[in-house]
């Protein structure tokens, strides 16, 4: 079995495949051959950059802090671009000589007031202006599971599906639009294993857990980056709305105890009733850095995992074991290692 090392150096010195063994396109032969992508800082973001420019498109990188983003400027193929998405003009103008766009951008919580709607549907309104204007026809945008207009159980979830009907609607005519609903999404620097990780180091002996049933079903970010890869080309994705999760349900306990057992910890989960659950959300979302608020209690309501869909083979389990040193567990890294194909 080839590593993913290996598949990089080779992809490096043949110049003919990418580090996940995609051939890389002259071109010539892509439609959409220069791509912006917004929300191209963030977690997810990175690594789509990196997987689009390994397959030979160029990708232009706008956010407000470049200094901040090294490693993507370094590639050759990508371009960061200090720049404020949120104006329209400068929006605009960024799309200049553009064939495509990814939109990955999203908040879990509001600083202020209605920010969910400013961010989820008003700034689409905004995009897929821009869009027209400078004759670009392709548009790849990550949704969310759960997300619906009329159903949703949050405002989160409820923005985030008027964001993605508008962009189905107004994609009709001009506007070639695939969307991604995936489920949470883990891997390295991720905000959802690591939170829970860096919250258990400061619990050495017990966890209340909030809404401990809630059913999740986490994909891994390049499973998920190389949907979208794919699709950025493919005819028969036009239109077509995604839901991608991974190849294992689990419930938020479930996975809480996985981390647990991986970080070598002690610690145990107090499982909260729903009133219990209902108070935590109320308490902390008052607290400095908001992790956990009513918001993401209703969301919670609605189980995370895919019926049907694009499921990704890569194991939130072997995962979590592998990175176990990252949480202080060597012993249990050094069994993965033993386990990995030479």
């Amino acid at each position: 079995m080839v590593g993913v090392r290996d598949r990089v150096q080779s992809g490096i010195r043949q110049q003919k495949i990418d580090h996940s063994g995609k051939p890389v396109k002259s071109q010539n032969s892509m439609k959409y051959s220069k791509i912006i992508l917004l929300g191209g800082d963030g977690f997810i973001g990175k690594q789509l950059a990196f997987t689009l420019a390994n397959r030979g498109y160029a990708i232009t990188v706008p956010c407000r802090r470049p200094h901040r983003n090294k490693a993507l400027q370094v590639h050759p193929g990508i371009s960061v671009i200090e720049a404020d998405i949120f104006d329209p003009a400068m929006l605009e103008k960024l799309c200049q000589n553009q064939d495509a766009m990814v939109n990955l951008v999203g908040i879990l919580h509001e600083r202020k007031r209605n920010d969910f709607r400013k961010i989820h549907v008003d700034f689409i309104k905004t995009l897929v202006s821009a869009c027209s204007r400078n004759n670009i026809k392709r548009l790849l945008h990550l949704s969310a599971l759960g997300a619906d207009q009329a159903t949703g159980t949050s405002r989160y979830l409820r923005s985030k599906g008027e964001g993605e009907n508008l962009l189905h609607t107004f994609g009709q005519k001009d506007l070639q639009v695939t969307s991604f609903q995936p489920s949470v999404v883990f891997g390295k620097n991720d905000q959802f294993i690591n939170r829970f990780a860096g919250i258990l180091k400061f619990s050495p002996w017990f966890f209340p857990l909030a809404c401990p049933q809630s059913k999740l079903a986490p994909v891994y970010v390049g499973d998920l980056v190389e949907k979208i890869a794919d699709a950025v080309e493919d005819k028969s994705t036009f239109s077509q709305r995604y839901t991608v999760c991974g190849p294992e349900e689990f419930t938020l306990r479930q996975l809480v105890e996985l981390i647990i057992s991986s970080m070598g910890s002690s610690c145990r989960v107090i499982p909260l009733g729903n009133g219990m659950s209902k108070l935590q959300a109320m308490i902390l979302q008052h607290l400095p850095g908001k992790m956990f608020t009513m918001d993401n209690y209703n969301s919670l309501q609605t189980p995370n995992i895919c019926e049907e869909g694009e499921n990704c083979s890569s194991s939130l389990r072997q995962y979590i074991q592998g990175i176990g040193v990252m949480f202080g567990n060597k012993k249990n890294y050094d069994r993965f290692r033993q386990q990995l194909p030479r």
